[in-house]
């Protein structure tokens, strides 16, 4: 999980590597050095200056380093590319620089000052798989992807076959290769780079390096790169730049159990720039999912039975985003770290402008966990105190701005939380996209005119759309093509409890078995119960009662100063309330990704019933161009804003922005998948 970071010592002004015996650059002219290695011989002024609007551009890195490539990548692409066109930049590296050495390299080159202290602003921890960054208001998105290079590099691609790991999915145009992985015996290199590089390449892909060892060479000509070395003056290596010319890619076949059940075996309708895709669902997951589409040129709609957006389990004035950490790298928590993550750096401009407050999460220990616990998972991030560190009685005090009983708790100070219906509201205004009051109850494709029909509960037709992305929670049961998922509807009820004196001073989220929000125009959010089989929004004292008791037990000294100064005391039947429902899964894992034909998929795989680790080639079936984004439980904030990026890029046909391994956990057909395996159907 965490990965050791990079050392490095100045010589001359240059930072040098003592693992590695070189230097970070070609050349003491850093930037110009950097030009005449990558940026030049992959023709990137060329290529970028002949795009078109709205085209995007894909580039792989290994070996983030200091940034350098990045950066000067990020300036070329500003000034010369279209401004509607994005640049799509995938970097992996495994041992990165921690943020405090990479402040140092500012001075290096004062011209990228602005770009560098925009990607330090979001440079992540040292924390194993991807992290991603917009840069220049979302026209560069860069991938990060930390940990093993042949691991990381894997799981890009769409399946661990060659022949389908770019399945449906753009490649990538350009390749830059550090000069410390190709050096003559590097202890990073691995003799399979060369192919996984080959399976991720777009047809004519370009590659650039210097100072490349002759079995690195050898192995690039076998993958299909065609080789070009050549002496630059000035410069003490020689510059190697390739061009991917095979057509013919390698096949290998899938490993144990690896059914390709994810991915689609029909050619489902590649959309335009212009083509319309329809949301069903204004909440925090459909308007995430909507200005994620958006940035992309995309014209869209959404619809919701409410003329406003966010106004049903999006409709909580204060919502937090929740951490859960585990000391185990299972399934749920690694997505849940990613999440929040690239949630704290979503959200960022909603607190910069006044929506809500980053203002930090605490974490207590909830009664019968063990302490041990919380020391393991601090000791397991002990090296990234910006994302969480374990504090106790005197910096709870000080960060929390009252004084706990408990003796210890995990703080996030990059979190906090936000109003989730003025967040969905001011993306849809942001990006101009119109929201239609609709309930609809019925979608049916078209095969003639190849479009989606939507239709209200009257079973009227009241639009067609090319693409459709359901996000409406548990209401996803109502529709033929969903019902197969089983979701839960679980009712949840938050207080809205009056401030005193004592707890005005609370400064941040406090969590524990029930959660409280600093005060907002007086009062406190608390929350949130949880209620089986109740399906009435009216707000229940019983439940008020039990979010008071849920807060008392998370820190009895909570509960002494919300009932420090009231006057009298006060009643649950006289407390502010709002009562709505939860869409959870059986895994609790959020639901995204194209929606399976469940009959077909049932047939197809049915031969897992008897073994469930039989090797095939089998591809599952979708319907054409329909998506699904729900399941968020009670951790919508935090899940929404990657799960939107997933969707987005998988219907631009873009690699995606998190390790494969976790979107499957994620992928709307795992329930059929291990149902069968399991023989519950």
């Amino acid at each position: 999980m965490m990965l050791d970071t990079a050392e490095f010592e100045w010589r001359l002004g240059i930072p040098y590597s003592s693992q590695f015996q070189s230097e970070y650059s070609p050349s003491k002219d850093i930037l110009r050095g950097h030009y005449d290695a990558f940026l030049s011989p992959n023709k990137l002024l060329q290529k970028w200056q002949s795009l078109g609007e709205s085209d995007s551009f894909s580039l792989g890195e290994i070996g983030f380093g200091t940034g350098v490539n990045f950066l000067s990548c990020c300036e070329l692409w500003l000034k010369t590319a279209p401004k509607s066109a994005t640049l799509y930049y995938f970097s992996v590296e495994s041992t990165p620089f921690c943020k405090s050495d990479l402040e140092q390299f500012a001075a290096l080159w004062p011209s990228l000052n602005t770009l560098y202290q925009e990607l330090l602003e979001n440079y992540p921890a040292a924390i194993k798989g991807f992290h991603n960054i917009d840069i220049g208001n979302g026209r560069i998105k860069l991938c990060l992807m930390q940990g093993n290079i042949q691991e990381q590099l894997t799981a890009l691609g769409e399946s661990d076959s060659s022949k389908y790991c770019l399945h449906r999915k753009k490649g990538i145009n350009a390749w830059f290769l550090n000069h410390f992985l190709v050096q003559e015996k590097s202890s990073l290199w691995h003799s399979k780079i060369p192919q996984t590089i080959a399976s991720l390449s777009a047809e004519s892909a370009s590659l650039s390096t210097y100072g490349v060892a002759s079995n690195v060479i050898n192995q690039l000509e076998s993958a299909g790169f065609k080789i070009n070395i050549e002496d630059i003056p000035g410069h003490k290596y020689q510059i190697l730049s390739a061009q991917f010319q095979t057509n013919e890619r390698h096949h290998k076949p899938p490993s144990q159990g690896a059914n390709q059940w994810h991915l689609d075996k029909r050619s489902n309708i590649t959309l335009d720039r212009q083509s319309k895709i329809t949301i069903i669902g204004a909440g925090i997951s459909g308007c995430t999912t909507a200005a994620a589409l958006s940035k992309r040129g995309y014209r869209v709609t959404v619809v919701d039975r409410h003329a406003i957006a966010g106004q049903e389990g999006s409709g909580n004035p204060q919502a937090i985003i929740y951490p859960k950490l585990s000391t185990q790298e299972n399934t749920l928590p690694l997505i849940n770290l990613h999440a929040i993550m690239y949630a704290a750096r979503f959200y960022k401009p909603f607190w910069d402008q006044g929506f809500g407050q980053q203002c930090g999460v605490l974490v207590l220990p909830k009664s019968g966990t063990s302490d041990t616990n919380f020391y393991q998972i601090a000791e397991k991030f002990s090296t990234t105190p910006a994302f969480v560190e374990l504090v106790h009685q005197r910096e709870m005090a000080c960060y929390s701005g009252i004084s706990l009983d408990a003796s210890h708790g995990l703080f996030f100070p990059t979190l906090g939380w936000v109003p989730p219906s003025l967040v969905c509201q001011k993306l849809l205004k942001d990006h101009n996209i119109s929201i239609v009051q609709e309930d609809i109850s019925q979608i049916e494709w078209n095969q003639q005119s190849q479009q989606w029909s939507l239709f209200t509960g009257s079973g009227s037709p009241t639009m067609t759309s090319d693409t459709v992305v359901i996000a409406n929670a548990h209401d996803c049961e109502n529709f033929e093509q969903t019902s197969f998922l089983g979701i839960n509807k679980l009712r949840g009820q938050i207080t809205e409890y009056p401030a005193t004196k004592q707890s005005q001073c609370l400064a941040t989220v406090i969590c524990g078995e029930g959660y409280i929000v600093p005060a907002k125009n007086g009062f406190h959010g608390l929350g949130a119960s949880y209620n089986i089989d109740v399906h009435d929004k009216t707000v229940r004292p019983a439940d008020h009662q039990t979010n008071l008791s849920k807060i008392n037990s998370t820190d009895s000294a909570i509960g002494a100063i919300l009932r420090g100064s009231h006057t009298k005391v006060v009643e649950p039947s006289d407390i502010r309330g709002r009562a709505n429902f939860r869409c959870t899964t059986r895994d609790y894992l959020p639901i995204v990704g194209p929606v399976p034909v469940a009959e077909r998929m049932l047939s197809d795989f049915d031969f897992l019933r008897t073994d469930a680790r039989k090797n095939s080639t089998q591809l599952g079936t979708y319907h054409p161009n329909l998506f699904i984004n729900c399941g968020m439980g009670s951790r919508g904030l935090g899940y929404a804003p990657l799960t939107a990026e997933l969707l987005a890029a998988d219907i631009s046909h873009e690699l995606a922005p998190l390790e494969r391994g976790l979107r499957k956990a994620m992928h709307p057909s795992r329930f059929i998948i291990r149902d069968l395996k399991k023989k519950r159907v």
